[in-house]
């Protein structure tokens, strides 16, 4: 697994002249934990020839609207492809978790009900899942969310992708 310092910068720029930056980052213990995926994705993991382990990290930007990553590294770079593709085309439905802020970060924990986007990436044997939640958990511009998520989920992408060419 790509080392957390290396997966995650502690800055990004967000490409409108700000930066994200990271309030956490964590490794976890299984890439099935009841709390970080949902039933499907667990079940498809289980399925096939497994995870090596799951990543994670919360990021916020200038306007306090809160994005987590987390990169799944399997054992075969086909189930990643897999993977990528079935949670691309269920885009409602969320089996990746959004975390909780770390007390001390300044932002709310976002009620359950609050919108939520998501995408995806795929670099060798890893998956980036990336999530977006407006600072007010608000339920709409859910386009402009996607466009603020996606420099931090390309740069990280980029690290990943980096990281399993060399290795």
């Amino acid at each position: 697994m790509i080392p957390l310092s290396k997966a995650f910068p502690v800055h990004v720029a967000d490409g409108n002249g700000g930066t994200f930056t990271r309030l956490g980052s964590a490794v976890l213990k299984s890439c099935t934990e009841p709390d970080s995926v949902g039933s499907a994705l667990a079940a498809e993991i289980a399925a096939g020839n497994g995870c090596l382990g799951e990543e994670i990290a919360l990021y916020k930007d200038t306007h306090n609207n809160q994005f987590n990553l987390a990169i799944f590294t399997m054992k075969d770079s086909q189930e990643t492809v897999k993977l990528v593709t079935q949670l691309t085309m269920n885009f409602n439905d969320y089996e990746v978790a959004a975390q909780s802020p770390p007390p001390g970060s300044g932002l709310p924990t976002l009620p359950a009900d609050s919108g939520m986007v998501q995408a995806f990436t795929g670099q060798g044997r890893a998956m980036v899942a990336g999530l977006g939640q407006w600072s007010d958990g608000r339920t709409s511009e859910y386009q402009k969310l996607v466009d603020r998520l996606e420099p931090l989920l390309k740069a990280v992408s980029k690290n990943v992708a980096g990281y399993e060419t060399a290795n």
